[in-house]
């Protein structure tokens, strides 16, 4: 009977286990009740006064039905009958007659006793109850916790979109150096141009322009005199003169000519 209710009972019994004597693989006894003087070979199904120095031709024989399985195996049919016959004696043994019949969960006989249910606690004993009050403490804390997880929660989709936009700018800002980088290797060889054209030009202004203002002033110097060979304007003399100073100092590279 539960919660006053009875019910039906069927007992459940498991399959009974067969005594299998590892000594002569006999059935319903185990080693130390075995009568045999020999002891026999599970396998071979063979009687040897001594087991250990036996040669098995590990060929399977048994040693109840002469099948192809081992003489303890719960496959032989011998040992299966034996098995099925114990376990109709067990059941058989265990039945009862005398079982108490179902009433379909009714229970005419049962009064209400109000002692058997302890009256509910008052509201006050509820708020005056101390483990009423550490529930309480409990709950709130508990919705504090949720209050700051969502609070976290938050910052955390807050900081995530910060990442993703930094991780933006960060791309943004690689492919500008990236460019600025390739622009300073452009400049670099436009410098690098310029510092040859630079260069051809002074050869050529120094091989080719210097020496043709040597002659031009060479020639004024000479027109600036008489048939003596006198100056004609001494100031023009000393200009020629200095003008022709730089330019040898230009072509030899001790002078920059501006």
């Amino acid at each position: 009977m539960i919660n006053y209710i009875s019910y039906e009972i069927t007992e459940f019994l498991s399959p009974a286990q067969v005594l299998i004597c590892s000594k002569c693989s006999g059935i319903g006894h185990f080693r130390k009740q075995c009568s045999e003087q020999d002891e026999t070979c599970k396998t071979c199904a063979q009687a040897f006064p001594d087991l250990k120095s036996h040669q098995c031709s590990a060929s399977p024989i048994c040693k109840h039905c002469k099948g192809d399985h081992l003489s303890n195996s719960m496959k032989c049919p011998v040992i299966k009958s034996f098995r099925a016959e114990l376990t109709r004696k067990l059941l058989s043994s265990n039945t009862n007659p005398t079982a108490v019949p179902p009433n379909n969960n009714n229970n005419n006989n049962y009064r209400f006793d109000s002692l058997n249910f302890p009256p509910l606690p008052s509201t006050q004993a509820q708020l005056n109850n101390p483990m009423m009050s550490k529930l309480d403490d409990l709950i709130g804390k508990i919705n504090d916790v949720k209050d700051h997880l969502a609070s976290l929660t938050l910052k955390y989709d807050k900081f995530e979109k910060f990442m993703v936009e930094k991780a933006k700018h960060d791309i943004h800002v690689s492919h500008q150096i990236d460019t600025l980088s390739a622009n300073d290797q452009e400049f670099k060889k436009d410098l690098l141009n310029h510092h040859m054209l630079l260069g051809r030009h002074e050869n050529f202004f120094t091989k080719l322009f210097i020496p043709i203002l040597e002659e031009v002033f060479s020639w004024m110097a000479v027109q600036n005199q008489d048939k003596k060979g006198n100056t004609l304007d001494a100031d023009l003399k000393c200009r020629l003169e200095r003008y022709v100073v730089q330019m040898r100092k230009t072509r030899e590279g001790k002078h920059r000519f501006n």
